[in-house]
């Protein structure tokens, strides 16, 4: 995984190389619509929940702090790159609606 300066990841786990790409680029993406600066954080939390068979449900949940505001968004879904998708634009849209005020 690509090391992003504001970002802090728990428990995330391994992916491959298309995957990894996939959500560098989500990450990416994120960061130029917020407009993240050097002291802006955001920290990532995975949870994984099996229910027996080989698939996993992921919990992803996300806190931002940007300019001193504190945002967050949380987000389950079976598909990995599925809820780091949605809980980043969860986050995105709480951000703009904070700034559109």
């Amino acid at each position: 995984m690509k090391r992003f300066l504001n970002l802090e990841l728990v428990n995330f786990p391994e992916v491959d190389e298309i995957d990894n790409a996939l959500i560098v680029h989500q990450f990416e993406r994120f960061f130029e619509k917020v407009n993240l600066s050097g002291d802006d954080r955001l920290k990532i939390s995975v949870k994984e929940y099996s229910k027996g068979g080989l698939k996993k449900q992921h919990e992803i949940k996300a806190h931002l702090v940007l300019s001193g505001a504190d945002f967050s968004a949380s987000e389950t879904n079976w598909q990995l790159i599925k809820t780091i998708q949605d809980v980043l634009k969860k986050l995105e849209k709480e951000v703009l609606k904070s700034t559109s005020k």
